[in-house]
């Protein structure tokens, strides 16, 4: 079978549930009213060089989703866990941070091209956030864009939640909203290339994830964030309302949205090696925990909560993350550990907004005159062997611009 479309379906054209080693290749599907593809709990369950377009929602999700109860609406909604839908997500994440989707383990989504979807690209699930155990998904090779026909907001490229899942080496563009917006621990996001999303919003990133300092151990490396509508609040990594411990290199930022990095009052991140190219600004650190967003820290409010709903003084959490065992430690709402090392600042206004105590900045380089790229106009083509930032940043590394992006043709 070659192309699968039922335009009258309501759930998925293709629901993989509880069974293993399952290969789906070479099908498009499209024309139906809801799901793509849907799986739960499969194990190395693998979609590959498939084509998923002209679907009302989503184009493939990996783990359950929730069912709303009355007419709840925002972050006080939410709903019950149930197969083979996606519903309010976000919501239901929001409520319970340790909802785990049941998606199984080593799932792949892999050389895919999935377009003009109603509500999102992929939802990626998988991991318990309890006991920190991962599920090692991961959707790799894929172009991803026009993804947000129907429902225009928070429906990103790929959501992901879980715990120690991977995006690697996808193209996602063209989107009103967010590319990426992710929940959890240990994942990874690596070697994509991101474009002219976010821009029918305000206050988004095409990266996104916050407001649970719990959330810990994610890694963004070598992606290309380039083209950000610089109109609005839009951000290429956004660690919203206390987001911590990710750690951020490699990366390069090129016309990358009015704030290209945005750090709201958070602790322990840490940026290295990654490349800021023609903006205003390049990073935004705020102190939002000491003004309007005090709320958030109260005793017995939202952090207060999601941290003792891990029991983040006890393992596995206070062994993976030693530093948030000490989080209630001297003032919570200052920002602090916050390290910005080995960047290069090319044609940027201001490398900092904020004040500069937030930050520890080091071995750095902001410089109007070309650092040695092959070619300033095209980043991807990397710096020359002799270039400049090679001496005057000390033990910057050769960064793998040539694998960066998805290889399937457009």
């Amino acid at each position: 079978m070659e192309n699968w479309s039922v335009s009258l379906l309501e759930g998925p054209l293709l629901a993989i549930e509880h069974c293993k080693d399952v290969k789906v290749q070479g099908i498009t599907f499209e024309y139906g009213r809801h799901i793509g593809v849907y799986m739960e709990n499969t194990h190395r369950a693998l979609i590959k060089n498939c084509i998923i377009r002209n679907m009302g929602g989503v184009g493939v999700s990996i783990g359950k989703g929730t069912l709303k109860a009355g007419n709840q609406r925002g972050h006080e909604s939410g709903g019950n866990p149930a197969s083979r839908v996606v519903g309010d997500l976000m919501g239901t994440v929001y409520q319970n941070i340790l909802f785990n989707r049941e998606g199984g383990t080593e799932n792949g989504v892999v050389d895919c091209h999935i377009y003009n979807v109603g509500a999102g690209g992929i939802s990626l699930g998988g991991g318990d956030r309890a006991s920190l155990t991962p599920a090692g998904n991961y959707v790799e090779n894929c172009r991803i864009h026009d993804y947000n026909r129907i429902e225009k907001s928070y429906r990103p490229g790929i959501w992901m939640d879980g715990v120690g899942n991977r995006i690697s080496k996808c193209d996602i563009y063209d989107a009103p909203s967010m590319a990426i917006l992710f929940h959890g621990n240990n994942h990874v996001i690596e070697l994509c290339d991101i474009t002219n999303v976010c821009s029918e919003v305000d206050d988004q990133g095409a990266v996104y994830y916050g407001r649970d300092p719990s959330e810990q151990g994610n890694v963004i490396r070598y992606c290309y964030f380039h083209e950000l509508s610089p109109r609005h609040r839009v951000t290429a990594t956004y660690h919203d309302d206390g987001a911590c411990g990710a750690e951020v290199y490699g990366n390069i930022y090129h016309k990358a949205g009015s704030l290209p990095v945005l750090i709201g009052g958070g602790h322990n991140n840490h940026y290295r090696h990654n490349i800021f190219i023609d903006s205003p600004v390049a990073i935004h650190i705020d102190a939002r925990m000491q003004g309007w967003g005090k709320f958030m820290i109260e005793k017995g409010a939202i952090i207060d909560q999601r941290l003792q709903t891990v029991n983040y003084k006890n393992p596995p959490y206070s062994t993976a993350y030693p530093l948030l065992a000490a989080y209630w430690d001297n003032d919570t709402s200052y920002p602090k550990g916050n390290v910005i090392e080995g960047n290069l600042f090319y044609k940027i206004g201001n490398v900092v907004r904020g004040q500069s105590e937030w930050l520890e900045l080091y071995n750095n380089w902001a410089t109007g005159s070309d650092p040695g790229f092959v070619d300033a106009a095209d980043p991807l083509k990397g710096f020359k062997d002799d270039a400049l930032i090679y001496q005057r940043i000390n033990g910057f590394p050769r960064l793998p611009f040539e694998k960066i992006g998805c290889d399937l043709s457009k």
